[in-house]
């Protein structure tokens, strides 16, 4: 059974002037179909980071994302926007 959401080497880089404030360094993940998963962390560990780039409001700067088989992290935002996960 493959993964329904995976995560693979994912890291994002935020970029201010000079400055990279790195929220995700290789983040490894899987949760199949029908798991029940909570993201925990310290304050500032990334737990808003996963989720935006999960939900395609962040992008990533390297690694991939895959849902249902589908990966995501290569989309633009077009088509982040018209992309529909089939019924659970």
């Amino acid at each position: 059974m493959s993964a329904y959401v995976e995560f693979k080497n994912v890291s994002k880089v935020y970029k201010t002037g000079e400055v990279e404030i790195h929220a995700l360094r290789d983040v490894n993940f899987q949760i199949n179909k029908g798991e029940f998963c909570v993201i925990v962390g310290a304050s500032g560990a990334g737990k808003t980071t996963i989720l935006n780039i999960l939900g395609g409001m962040d992008s990533l700067s390297g690694g991939t994302v895959t849902l249902d088989g589908n990966d995501i992290s290569s989309m633009n935002k077009k088509q982040l926007t018209a992309y529909r996960l089939p019924p659970l």
